[in-house]
């Protein structure tokens, strides 16, 4: 991973006193921090991990559609329905262009109208990786699309608003990010 440790927030952190890098791999890199409370002067372990930012897209093909991915995901060992995202290849990458790029490669569509919707961290517990979020609407199938990553097999797959509400009541929706976006889609109204 290339991103500067002094990029990196909790490695800026006052309260900071020791850091160790244990693993630096191609998209996260693991710190175990030592870190002085502020609030009673305790000194505390803590495990860190800094991670590529990414993007998430609300892909509308209609008002009452919206596109998602199945994709298999090796840390929980199972397929899984998921809005198209990606990370942020270049730390100086706008991620409007990544939106753009990974709507295209998962899903052979590009949008007339983007709105980012905005950023959110996953688990800042531990993690700084930050989500943007899109919503893409005005799709049109592309011909000839980008072409998606050597190690991705993603399935794009279109689904009315009632096949998502059923798909949320019987919980084959596990992603958070996806579960926030559809909801947020729900909120909007429609048929």
């Amino acid at each position: 991973m290339d991103t500067p440790e002094k990029d990196i927030k909790f490695m800026q952190d006052p309260q900071l006193i020791r850091s160790r890098q244990i693993f630096d791999g191609a998209i996260l890199r693991l710190y175990v921090n030592d870190l002085k409370l502020k609030e009673n002067g305790q000194i505390v372990e803590r495990e860190l991990i800094h991670h590529q930012a990414a993007v998430a897209i609300l892909a509308n093909p209609s008002p009452d559609e919206v596109i998602l991915v199945k994709q298999f995901r090796p840390a929980i060992v199972q397929e899984v329905y998921e809005i198209p995202a990606g990370l942020i290849d270049r730390q100086a990458e706008d991620p409007l262009k990544t939106a753009q790029r990974e709507l295209e490669e998962e899903t052979a569509y590009q949008a007339d109208t983007w709105k980012e919707l905005e950023s959110f961290f996953v688990s800042p517990g531990f993690l700084d990786e930050e989500i943007f979020l899109f919503h893409a609407q005005d799709l049109k199938e592309v011909a000839q699309p980008l072409e998606q990553d050597d190690d991705e097999f993603v399935t794009a797959h279109i689904f009315s608003r009632q096949e998502i509400k059923d798909m949320l009541k019987n919980k084959k929706i596990i992603d958070l990010k996806t579960l926030y976006a559809l909801r947020y889609w729900l909120s909007l109204g429609g048929n």
